[in-house]
């Protein structure tokens, strides 16, 4: 996969803040295993962040006293920073986990697309390309088309390939909110 992707990252460009990213979301327990992953693929640098959700799935383990409602994700880059489209803003690590009402559940670990536009609106301009590799319920590729990117994914399993196309894409040609 960090094979893959530093291959279809685009070159670093020699001017300060244009440089390309990579974002993954991954478990608490996996980021050191995939910092060092990505430095064997050319990733030099990261960025950890933090999504912090209103609510929690282990709220039903009622014998639990503290529960966990963040998802976690790095930032991965080459040498430069990457582009922050942060329009004089600071940009925090730790970002509120937007819900969406009504959208089809098409992947166990789907991710919501108003969290998935804020990210890609971050770090990429109108007409960049957005690339994700393990594309899952392709709400990825439906924040970056509603952001006016180049959205292309790839996914292995065809349920979420056919659920996407049945699901996804008949929400957005109906005119859902997504």
């Amino acid at each position: 996969f960090m094979h893959f992707a530093s291959r279809m990252l685009k070159p670093e460009p020699k001017e300060r803040g244009t440089a390309p990213a990579m974002i993954v979301f991954c478990a608490f327990d996996q980021q050191w295993e995939l910092i060092e992953a990505a430095r064997k693929h050319g990733f030099a640098h990261y960025i950890n962040l933090v999504f912090r959700k209103k609510s929690s799935p282990s709220v039903l383990k009622a014998n639990m006293r503290i529960v966990g409602n963040a998802e976690y994700g790095l930032v991965l880059y080459r040498g430069k920073l990457p582009k922050f489209n942060n329009r004089g803003r600071m940009v925090m690590n730790v970002m509120e986990w937007t819900r969406e009402l009504g959208a089809p559940k098409v992947h166990p670990t789907q991710k919501p697309i108003p969290l998935l536009e804020s990210l890609i609106d971050l770090f990429t301009d109108p007409g960049d390309v957005v690339i994700d590799p393990c594309a899952g319920s392709g709400s990825t590729l439906v924040a970056a088309a509603n952001l006016g990117r180049q959205p292309f994914g790839f996914e292995i399993d065809r349920r979420f390939v056919k659920a996407f196309n049945e699901q996804m894409v008949g929400a957005v040609t109906e005119g859902l909110p997504l």
